[in-house]
């Protein structure tokens, strides 16, 4: 998958920089959507270790240590599947996946949940997460969605990623 220039052209030199040597050195990258429920929940399952595995390395639980979490989700995917309130992405190598998003969707917005990601140690400027969003954002926009929502959170990478942000009021 090429990299969309018109958004690219939108991030600083230090994030275009950052993606484009990912994606060199991840290689062929290979960009899914999921098409029905089954290969949603196939890719669900999928996820939780990649998603436990980055969360263990930080020496913190990962919100599947709760086995209640997945059981909720499969039913949630289960239930919003047919109603088009659930996107599954996943990327991928020829060899490997690389990581798996799981979004919802709701009134012409994608909107970032859950993620999985292959990180790998020895590789530093392998950035899976910064490569899979930037395909799932490419994607949404030629969905005809009006945005790729990352949520709450400040964090670096949503900063360098987004075109806007806008404040979350707790009333």
């Amino acid at each position: 998958a090429a990299p969309d220039d018109q958004y690219l052209a939108r991030r600083s030199a230090n994030t275009r920089q950052q993606i484009r040597r990912s994606d060199r050195e991840f290689g062929d990258l290979i960009f899914e959507t999921a098409t029905d429920r089954e290969s949603a929940l196939a890719w669900f399952e999928e996820m939780i270790p990649l998603h436990q595995a980055t969360w263990t390395a930080r020496r913190k639980p990962g919100c599947f240590a709760n086995p209640f979490f997945a059981v909720f989700h499969r039913a949630l995917i289960a239930r919003g599947w047919d109603r088009g309130e659930i996107a599954l992405h996943r990327i991928r190598t020829p060899e490997r996946t690389i990581g798996i998003l799981y979004n919802f969707r709701f009134r012409g917005r994608e909107l970032t949940y859950q993620s999985g990601f292959a990180y790998d140690t020895k590789r530093p400027r392998l950035k899976p997460g910064m490569t899979c969003h930037r395909l799932a954002i490419e994607a949404a926009a030629r969905a005809g969605l009006s945005c790729y929502d990352f949520l709450a959170g400040a964090d670096r990478y949503k900063r360098s990623l987004a075109d806007s942000q806008e404040n979350l009021e707790w009333l």
